[in-house]
């Protein structure tokens, strides 16, 4: 199928606002595709512990082996959960320290990273542990930022949307004919002249006035009776 325009002029006016509101829907699923994309949690390609009461023998050099202490199941018992590389690590105020570890020796130990409690640094050089600290937080990187998943799923969404609405009011032939007979159509309504459709909603808002007087009214006269009779309290 060509995507040619079928008919270029004919029912401009049909096609033109069809093309609009279809637009405006094709925008609204952009959004809840980038919603729901936003909601998806990726793999971390890291995590930032944040450390407490870190007890160094030497600082850490990039590609120390960090192990990850924390409880399994629910053992009160704190042992090793998986093994992982330092790629940063900075000495803050006193004793609190921020380490980022990346390469895992497994996909549960990255996915699950954020457990540790504990964590303990040993050399690469084979000069053994550097020393051990308590974690007191830990931040997760994702593989990369979500915001290009999120713009992904929006643009795919309005790349449909687009190709879709070009084909349903430009090359499909028998989408673009009801969209011309419907143009044709709309020239034959005898629409009311702005005189005619201001006397009518005049003739409406004091009417309504009207109604809602008289109910008023008859409430307020019902009321009296009720209460006159006894059936009612003042």
């Amino acid at each position: 199928m060509a995507l040619g325009i079928y008919k270029q002029g004919q029912g401009y006016w049909v096609r033109v606002l069809t093309a609009v509101f279809v637009g405006v829907l094709i925008l609204a699923g952009a959004q809840w595709g980038w919603n729901q994309a936003g909601a998806v949690r990726l793999p971390p390609r890291s995590w930032t512990y944040s450390l407490v009461d870190a007890q160094m023998s030497s600082h850490p050099e990039v590609g120390d082996t960090v192990v990850l202490m924390g409880y399994v199941g629910a053992s009160d018992e704190v042992t090793e959960l998986g093994r992982a590389s330092v790629e940063t690590y900075s000495v803050d105020r006193g004793s609190s320290a921020t380490l980022v570890a990346v390469n895992f020796s497994s996909d549960v130990v990255r996915d699950t990273g954020g457990d540790a409690v504990r964590i303990v640094v040993e050399s690469s050089a084979g000069s053994g542990e550097l020393g051990g600290a308590s974690v007191r937080g830990a931040t997760s990187t994702p593989v990369f930022p979500v915001e290009y998943l999120q713009t992904g799923a929006a643009g795919l969404v309005m790349l449909l949307g687009a190709i879709g609405l070009l084909i349903f009011v430009g090359s499909n032939k028998k989408s673009v004919e009801f969209l011309i007979a419907t143009d044709g159509e709309m020239k034959k309504v005898n629409w009311s002249s702005y005189r005619e459709v201001k006397g009518s909603t005049i003739v409406v808002i004091v009417a309504t006035f009207l109604i809602a007087g008289l109910l008023y009214g008859v409430d307020m006269m019902f009321s009296w009776v009720f209460r006159t009779i006894g059936v009612l309290e003042s």
